[in-house]
């Protein structure tokens, strides 16, 4: 796809922001540049003359054309990106018949977005809704869904002050090895026998990083522990140990309202495992069936069945974890509408405390990515919006609420990822890592510690790969991250 961006004023608009508009309506040409082989086009043009700013979008993929343009006096109150965006949400629109219903909203947050409308118009609801619907062209139920996740994702936290946000911090542990890796997984994890023998020298690594980070929070109170991956439970019972005994032995965890284990496959759950994790007053816990269809889970390469997601569920109950997370994927391969809402309703059955509904997400590096996810990837997936639709409606008549809420770049059908839960039962870290209102420190290969403070958010990325993780100097002991952190260090 060829992009052509020109004008007196062609640099208010970024080639990126417009890749990604492209993606929602023409993934299959996905390779960018203004002398490509591509005969499709995106041509944008604006520019100022007088007293007056044009704007046009001119696009043509597959012999196709539209052209949407509009003049704006130059006092108006324009907005470069948004205006475009909206013209070429309706010429894209006009080619290819498909109008994603997040509209022009491309973040990652439209939560964050539905609250930062709603507060500055005096929490209006109807005013809100209204601007989303219009200004955004955001579908309405999807702008309801946006605003209630906001609040109730918000209620969880604003009792805090503005100085408890900044003195306290959540911890982020990965652990980035899983017993399989399933085809639609694009996130660092690794799961051959030779780099699972990694294992004990990441873990060494883990502590050692533990240790410098617990030295340099320890003016700072802890708030939320949260210990993801890749699954964390395809550690043995000592490799788990050693890591909880590092949180243990370098952090405070007094003040610890919430302390989560993803432990993830079925496969991975046993009950020592759990009775370890209960052990370490771990009280959160995430098992993640991601279908109840025994044949889906299979071709995506899930060791374990739906009856393994029962007989872990059922272990954590009885060993006494009170807050388990389920989380479901919608749009799995080959997997019927029929069969996707029955995991929604079984497992609003079964009553887990969070319920997390994931629309699927194919990167570059997945394996479908390689095979057939031409026929998987639908930019228009009207029937998974059907299927989610549908499956709010279930959660919502079984006491569930929206408390906080995602998006990613390749997911079907430009959809959403939306955390569900039962009154009172929010996943506070989800919240404050979504919402970035505290700072989080992230230990461990792919980890992202994030240090907010002052309005200011500075990031510090470790190592994307586990064997750079073990064998480099930690990142957080380079001088330019060392300056970061004085940030929160200075009073």
């Amino acid at each position: 796809m060829k992009i052509i961006i020109d004008g007196n004023l062609k640099d208010k608009i970024s080639d990126f922001f417009i890749q990604t508009f492209s993606l929602l309506f023409f993934p299959d040409d996905n390779i960018f540049g203004k002398n490509g082989t591509s005969e499709n086009y995106i041509k944008i043009f604006i520019n100022k003359d007088k007293n007056f700013i044009a704007i046009s979008v001119d696009i043509c993929y597959n012999k196709k054309t539209s052209l949407k343009s509009e003049k704006f006096r130059d006092t108006d109150n324009i907005n470069y990106l948004f205006d475009s965006g909206k013209l070429f949400y309706k010429a894209a629109g006009e080619i290819t018949g498909i109008y994603p219903p997040w509209g022009i909203h491309t973040g990652i947050r439209p939560a964050k977005i539905a609250g930062s409308i709603f507060e500055k118009n005096n929490n209006d609801e109807t005013k809100t809704l209204d601007i989303l619907n219009k200004d955004y062209l955001i579908d309405k139920n999807k702008a309801v869904l946006a605003l209630e996740t906001f609040k109730n994702g918000k209620s969880a936290f604003e009792n805090m002050s503005k100085t408890e946000k900044e003195t306290e911090f959540s911890l982020y542990i990965s652990i980035p090895f899983c017993p399989t890796r399933c085809k639609y997984c694009s996130f660092v994890s690794f799961s051959t026998p030779r780099l699972l023998n990694l294992i004990p020298e990441y873990i060494k690594r883990l502590t050692e990083e533990a240790e410098l980070t617990g030295k340099i929070v320890k003016n700072m109170r802890l708030k939320t522990v949260y210990i993801g991956g890749g699954t964390p439970t395809t550690l043995d019972c000592n490799s788990l140990e050693a890591v909880l005994t590092a949180v243990k032995n370098n952090f405070d965890l007094s003040g610890v309202v919430e302390y989560t284990v993803e432990c993830g496959r079925a496969d991975t759950i046993t009950e020592e495992k759990l009775e370890l994790l209960k052990k370490f007053d771990v009280d959160r816990i995430s098992i993640n069936p991601q279908t109840l269809n025994n044949d889906i889970l299979k071709g995506i390469g899930r060791n374990h069945t739906a009856e393994d997601f029962f007989h872990a569920f059922e272990l954590a109950k009885k060993v006494g974890i009170k807050n388990i997370n389920a989380d479901c994927i919608v749009g799995l391969p080959n997997e019927s509408e029929e069969s996707m809402i029955n995991t929604i309703k079984n497992l609003a059955e079964l009553n887990p405390e969070n319920i997390t509904i994931h629309t699927l997400c194919i990167k570059k590096s997945a394996e479908l990515k390689k095979s057939d996810s031409k026929e998987i990837y639908n930019p228009d997936a009207s029937n998974l919006n059907n299927v989610l639709e549908k499956g709010y409606e279930t959660l919502s008549a079984s006491g569930y609420k929206p408390y906080y809420m995602y998006r990613q770049k390749y997911a079907s059908g430009n959809l959403e990822n939306t955390g569900f839960c039962l009154d009172n039962r929010e996943c506070l870290y989800n919240i404050l890592m979504m919402d970035e209102i505290q700072t989080i420190f992230g230990i461990g290969a792919s980890s992202m510690t994030k240090i907010v403070k002052n309005d200011r958010i500075e990031r510090i990325a470790n190592y994307k790969y586990p064997y750079e993780y073990i064998e480099r100097d930690l990142q957080i002991n380079k001088e330019t991250n060392r300056e970061k952190l004085k940030l929160i260090l200075e009073d």
